[in-house]
């Protein structure tokens, strides 16, 4: 049988808030430590989470600036687009140029004579299809020798060399359309045939052995530009390479008109890089001043003040700044021969007017301080991904951080089991004391009452 325990009932006590003051005030400071220790973890860890993304953020600047064609964009500027557009690499040279387009580079197309329907029977053989030097050969058998089954067989070939295959419906019959996918002379399109009935010879077309039975609706033909009364031929109407580094895209002719050509070098790119790259390093440089903060007004600190893994990151990163590039045939050496002065508070400024003097001058080799083997965005990025990676200073100290976190609730787990010990231990020893005073105040009862029935014992009242 169960028993049941009403705790203070022989002493008068109040045995449960005695015991739940006393277990407070056992686990209360140790709790408080806890808490607060894991508050400053926490506020550490969220504070490299900051920098990590500073970081990462710098990072991913510099990662762009480490390309040296990132900083040569050149402009390719049609006087007429709806003649052609044009677009220009780091290989291309500021110039002008008078570019006249000839003739359009044309795919050929092919109609065939009329047929009573699509449903009409052509013929049977091996039907081959040809595109330049590339041949399919196609069945065409009682399933699929009608007009659009020669169409669908032509289509779904897995050998197709390029042709596409149509039907026209017109008032007078049925056409099939064969238009070759590529344009230019190199892709004319051949249709023999072998075996079979010999119906097939109705839409054969090879006109070096003086068959033609398709009539050709449009011819092949290559495009024909002249750049400064120089001719260039090419197989589609995008031409790349007549000038270095521009590709040339052709969208209508204009034989007899020129149209005018600019290539120019294009500043705002290389302005954003260098613009991007200022922001993201004060961005840095402000982030770790704000873990390192102290104000005295306020008496608060930085998250990470006085933390040596802070001060060693903004120590290396200031020592890459400041070291001049060596082996780069840029004559541009240090940050400020360009423009890009350190202030007082460590954060970067702009100089326009010696930027644009900058690039002005030496445009061309304007990224090698950057983007050379020793330039600034080459080493800077290395330093930082070295910081970021795995195994780095920032996850390493990251992941000690969580460890140390997560140990505290484990301390907070033992503290829980320890107080309840103790309130267990307490309860049993207020309780004996409990019962030992209602034993204590039962013995006095019967003491007293048989002492007052004694002879000789006046009774009050």
């Amino acid at each position: 049988m169960a028993s049941i325990a009403s705790t203070g009932i022989g002493s008068g006590l109040d045995i449960s808030g005695i015991v739940n003051s006393l277990v407070a005030a056992e686990g209360q400071p140790v709790e408080t430590r806890i808490s607060q220790n894991e508050a400053r973890a926490l506020a550490r860890l969220s504070a490299f989470g900051s920098l990590k993304s500073a970081l990462s953020d710098f990072r991913d600047k510099l990662e762009t600036m480490k390309t040296a064609d990132n900083f040569l964009i050149r402009n390719a500027v049609s006087a007429d687009e709806e003649a052609f557009t044009a677009t220009a690499d780091s290989n291309a040279l500021p110039a002008r140029y008078q570019v006249e387009v000839v003739q359009l580079a044309t795919a050929q197309k092919l109609t065939s004579g009329a047929f009573t329907s699509s449903d009409a029977v052509v013929g049977t053989g091996t039907l081959l299809v040809g595109v330049g030097a590339a041949v399919a050969a196609i069945d065409i058998n009682s399933e699929n020798n009608t007009l659009a089954g020669i169409r669908d067989a032509i289509n779904s070939s897995s050998d197709n060399p390029g042709i596409s295959a149509t039907i026209v419906n017109a008032d007078n019959g049925s056409y099939l359309i064969l238009s070759s996918d590529e344009p230019g002379t190199a892709n004319g399109i051949t249709i023999k045939h072998s075996g079979g009935d010999g119906g097939l010879n109705a839409i054969a077309y090879d006109p070096l052995n003086g068959v033609t039975q398709l009539t050709e609706s449009i011819p092949a033909g290559d495009a024909l530009i002249r750049i400064d009364g120089l001719d260039v031929v090419g197989s589609t109407n995008s031409i790349e390479g007549a000038i270095e580094g521009v590709t040339l895209n052709l969208e209508a002719g204009t034989e007899g008109e020129t149209i005018d050509l600019r290539i120019e070098n294009d500043q705002s790119a290389a302005r954003a890089l260098v613009t991007d790259f200022v922001d993201s390093y004060n961005a840095l440089i402000n982030t770790l001043d704000s873990l390192t903060d102290y104000s005295p007004e306020e008496s608060s600190a930085g998250p990470l003040l006085g933390d040596a893994t802070i001060r060693g990151i903004r120590d290396q990163v200031r020592r890459e700044m400041s070291n001049s590039v060596s082996g780069s045939d840029s004559p541009f050496t240090t940050l400020r021969d360009v423009g890009i002065e350190t202030q007082l508070d460590g954060t970067l400024t702009i100089n326009d007017t010696e930027l644009t003097d900058a690039l002005n001058s030496e445009y061309a080799k304007f990224g090698n301080m950057f983007a050379n083997t020793d330039g600034f965005a080459v080493r800077l990025f290395t330093l930082t991904d070295g910081f970021l990676g795995t195994g780095g200073i920032v996850e390493t100290r990251s992941q000690g951080l969580q460890t140390q976190i997560d140990s505290y609730s484990d301390q907070r787990d033992a503290l829980n089991e320890r107080l309840e010990a103790l309130e267990t231990r307490l309860l049993r020893q207020f309780n004996a004391l409990d019962s030992l005073m209602a034993q204590l105040s039962s013995t006095s009862n019967f003491l007293t009452q048989q002492l007052s029935s004694l002879p000789g014992v006046e009774k009050a009242g």
